[in-house]
C-alpha cells in the first residue's frame, strides 16, 4: 500500500497497513480490551481438563453405585440378582447414551449426578424384576432417607430418552 498524505497530518499520528483475516476485536490504541467471545468456537481443551473431567466421572460414579447399592443394602434386589447387581449397574453405566447423560445434573439440587436418571433406570428394573420391591414410596425411603423426596416421582416413569429405555432393557435381558 502505498499512503500518500496531503495536507498536515498533526503530531503523533502514526499510519499503519495491517493485514489480518479475521479480526474480532481490533482496538489498537486501547489500554484494556474485554473480549465477549460469542462465537461457536470453544477454547482448545488442555490434557489437564481431559484428566480433571476423567476425575470427575470415576468419582461420580462411585457415589452412583453407593446411591443404587442403598437398595441392596435393605434387601430390595430380588435374590436372583443380588451377586450381580452391582455388576448390572456398572454395564448399565458404560451404555454411551447412560454415559453422556448421567453425568449431567441439570436442576437437581444436592447432587453430582442425574439423580432422576437414575430413579427411571430402577423403575425400569422394578419392571424387570431386579428389584422385587415395587412401593416408590419405600425405596425413596431407602435412597433419599425421606419418603417425601422429590425423586418419588422418577421412581414410576420411564426415561425421557426412549433409546435410553431401549437400552437398558436390552441389557438386562443379557
Amino acid at each position: 500500500m502505498d499512503i500518500r498524505i496531503e495536507g498536515n497530518p498533526g503530531t503523533g499520528n502514526t499510519f499503519q497497513e495491517i493485514h489480518i483475516g479475521h479480526v474480532e476485536t481490533y482496538a489498537p490504541a486501547a489500554t484494556t480490551v474485554i473480549n465477549n467471545h460469542y462465537s461457536d468456537r470453544k477454547p482448545p481443551h488442555t490434557p489437564a481438563d481431559t484428566v480433571s473431567q476423567d476425575t470427575d466421572k470415576i468419582q461420580c460414579r462411585g457415589e452412583i453405585m453407593q446411591y443404587v447399592c442403598n437398595l441392596k443394602e435393605k434387601d430390595y434386589v430380588a435374590p436372583a440378582w443380588k451377586n450381580r447387581y452391582e455388576t448390572l449397574w456398572r454395564s448399565i453405566l458404560d451404555i454411551p447414551e447412560v454415559a453422556a447423560a448421567i453425568y449431567k445434573v441439570g436442576k437437581q439440587k444436592d447432587t453430582t449426578f442425574n439423580r432422576n436418571l437414575v430413579a427411571n433406570i430402577i423403575y425400569i428394573m422394578c419392571k424387570s424384576g431386579v428389584i422385587s420391591e415395587q412401593n416408590a414410596t419405600r425405596l425413596t425411603e431407602a435412597l433419599e432417607g425421606n419418603k417425601e423426596h422429590s425423586v418419588r416421582a422418577q421412581l414410576g416413569k420411564l426415561p425421557d430418552d426412549a433409546g435410553i429405555a431401549r437400552k437398558i432393557k436390552q441389557q438386562l435381558e443379557l
